[in-house]
């Protein structure tokens, strides 16, 4: 069942629209009340999810052939697509602007000597 007044995916996939379109969806969705630490566990878990689905995708230590074939790749784009959302929930939640932030720490990278 579709949540009810979802807004539209922005046409410009944008950081700053993604994550404005992040926080519509979590307000619509009734999200808007999580707090940092569970939202912290849930972005774990996905984490979790990403590295389970690249290790199927590189084939690494495969289960029996009895479990359901899945297509790797859109398994991967799924489980990306599942941490960035919950990435750009937490930021909303902080208040973070996550584009600003990523290019003020790539200011400080480009500083750093890399080895």
């Amino acid at each position: 069942m579709e949540t009810p007044n979802l807004p539209p995916f922005p046409q410009q996939t944008t950081l700053p629209n993604l994550q404005a379109y992040i926080d519509a969806v979590v307000k619509a969705r009734g999200w808007d009340t999580d707090n940092p630490e569970t939202l912290f566990l849930l972005l774990g878990e996905e984490v979790g999810e990403l590295a389970k689905a690249i290790r199927n995708h590189q084939k690494q230590y495969q289960e029996s052939a009895k479990a359901k074939p899945t297509d790797s790749r859109q398994a991967l784009a799924e489980e990306l697509a599942d941490v960035l959302s919950y990435l750009l929930h937490l930021s909303n939640l902080f208040g973070i602007d996550l584009a600003t932030a990523l290019h003020e720490k790539e200011q400080l990278n480009a500083k750093r000597i890399w080895h």
